[in-house]
């Protein structure tokens, strides 16, 4: 097994310098070491052409000018005043800095982003709530930016979910006269030879529908006696468009909205959209403005309640979310977006990773990089934005890092996490420094994993070996064992709190893990069948504490130096 993952991983590489040398369409890389494939829906999941699960991690990106260069005459003085032009250059840039993955930011690596939600701008097609919709600048804006960026996109592995940036009067959004636009633009853009089935092109049907239409009134709310009629209006609003879209035989992925700010999810799954080709998912926006800012509580029951129940059966693209501490002075809008790293942030990253099957496009460019030269919002050659602010704690940092341990969960990642397969290690805790022990040195099936102070005992030893699949999976067994009994979690349950324990080889997912390589030099190990992350409880420092699995929020007491016995 071995040998076949060392020769698989032998040809990507030979691939990779022969792509180097072949023309433009040959394929591309979602990054240096993880190849670029069309894909599809399968149940729950968003899958390669080889059916294995793929994570989106990318930015907001509108397409107007003030999302873009701003005030800056960067690069319009480079484009003989031409916004068009100057607008392509600027996506080029900005692109060209969320797939490099060479060290940035005094880390050492770069970004790892392979999704960028690209908003058609009201700049050039109106807007629907202002009455100035034009459809001519849509056509024009498509031909000299959506497609060349497109297909730029594509020789950087980056897949675009194209969108359009409308609102609506008074938040009503299923009216005859919107959806006739709606129908008139996704019957252009699926028609176009360059985004039709493209390999990298996704769309997202509607931003925002908050409010739709029904027995006479408007409403949309989970609380209103009529939801579920709201919603099945939506549902028949979003199935023209979807009809409009696959009768040019373009078979594109689409993400579907919901009710609300994109917020009510909850009768997907039971009052479904039709698409015959069943390649649907949902664009979900998740804000800490919507109610639980810092609160773990609050946030897990709002995915819990208004989106875990569909994204049971589909999978879930967040293409809108934003956090950072608002402090005095700042607008009033800005308050959609109080929330901290340290504690909105880790709490949407353990929500994320135990479902499994999210993808990311945060709200947006100017909330990552910092204004410079080249664009007065975010120059694409710019430091993160409040790097080193612990007043705003924002996302910047925190999503560059989250980025690259997200990447290695995809298949074929090509990012190594410098492990040895068949090597033996010591797991030691970044909490406590100790080390995870199996208490007496017992071979004793159901037995749950400590703590203890590194004896350098064979108890404290662990043979880390690769399963040979495209995801870092590997089996832990104890070197103490005499026979081979391995690191599992009891039951195979993905219960917060759940122990980690010894157990018979029964080359389960209970007993597989991803050990993921973080951005200060420690590994998380995280189970394949839970999602969750091996932890010391209580993040204890006394010998005895006990091994568990929980949320992953990347605590210290889920951070572990691996260190390499001779």
């Amino acid at each position: 097994m071995k040998k076949k993952k060392r020769l698989l991983k032998t040809l990507v590489m030979l691939t990779l310098l022969i792509a180097m040398v072949l023309p433009a369409s040959s394929p591309a890389y979602a990054w240096q070491g993880m190849p670029m494939s069309k894909l599809h829906v399968s149940g729950n999941q968003l899958v390669n052409a080889s059916g294995e699960p793929v994570l989106l991690s990318g930015w907001h990106q509108p397409t107007g000018s003030y999302w873009t260069y701003q005030s800056s005459n960067y690069y319009l003085n480079r484009n003989n005043g031409n916004r068009h032009a100057a607008t392509l250059e600027y996506l080029k840039e900005i692109t060209d800095t969320f797939t490099d993955t060479s060290p940035k930011y005094g880390n050492d690596h770069g970004w790892y982003s392979n999704q960028v939600r690209l908003f058609i701008d009201r700049e050039d097609m109106g807007d629907v709530a202002a009455g100035t919709y034009n459809f001519a600048g849509l056509q024009t804006v498509t031909q000299n930016v959506i497609i060349p960026y497109i297909q730029y996109a594509e020789t950087k592995g980056l897949y675009v979910t194209l969108g359009l940036d409308f609102t609506f009067s008074n938040n009503e959004a299923t009216t005859q006269a919107n959806l006739d636009k709606f129908n008139e633009i996704w019957g252009y853009l699926a028609s176009q030879p360059e985004i039709k089935s493209a390999n990298n092109v996704m769309f997202e049907l509607v931003n925002e529908p908050v409010l739709s239409y029904t027995n006479g009134r408007w409403g949309g709310h989970p609380s209103d006696p009529q939801f579920t009629a709201f919603w099945n209006a939506l549902r028949d609003f979003q199935n023209s468009m979807i009809a409009t879209i696959r009768s040019k035989g373009a078979d594109n992925v689409i993400w579907a909205a919901g009710l609300g700010w994109d917020q009510y999810y909850q009768l997907c799954a039971t009052n479904p959209l039709t698409d015959p080709l069943n390649n649907i998912g949902y664009a979900v926006h998740w804000y800490p403005g919507y109610g639980a800012n810092n609160n773990y509580t609050i946030l897990q029951q709002q995915w819990d309640t208004n989106i875990k129940p569909c994204a049971d059966h589909y999978p879930i693209n967040i293409t809108e979310t934003t956090w950072f501490n608002t402090l005095p002075g700042d607008s009033d809008y800005w308050s959609l977006f109080n929330g901290s790293s340290e504690g909105f942030g880790k709490n949407t990253k353990a929500i994320f990773t135990a479902a499994g099957n999210v993808s990311i496009a945060v709200h947006m460019n100017g909330f990552l990089l910092e204004p410079g030269p080249r664009s007065s919002f975010a120059d694409p050659t710019a430091g993160l934005l409040y790097d080193g602010n612990t007043a705003r704690d924002g996302m910047a940092r925190f999503i560059f890092e989250w980025y690259y341990e997200r990447a290695q969960m995809n298949p074929w990642n090509g990012i190594w996490n410098g492990l040895s397969s068949g090597s033996t290690y010591k797991l030691v805790n970044r909490q406590s420094g100790k080390v995870i022990d199996v208490p007496g040195g017992q071979n004793t099936n159901n037995l749950q994993l400590q703590q203890y102070t590194d004896l350098n005992t064979t108890a404290q030893q662990w043979v880390i070996t690769d399963m040979g699949t495209s995801t870092n999976v590997y089996r832990l067994r104890s070197v103490s064992s005499s026979d081979g009994k391995v690191m599992d979690v009891r039951n195979g349950t993905k219960n917060n709190g759940e122990a980690i324990q010894l157990m018979q080889d029964f080359s389960n997912t209970a007993q597989r893990f991803r050990i993921i390589k973080l951005s200060n030099g420690y590994w998380s190990i995280i189970n394949i069948n839970s999602n969750k992350a091996v932890e010391v409880s209580n993040s204890s420092t006394f010998d005895g504490a006990l091994i568990q699995q929980n949320l992953y929020r990347g605590n210290l007491n889920q951070q572990w130096q691996l260190v390499k016995v001779n």
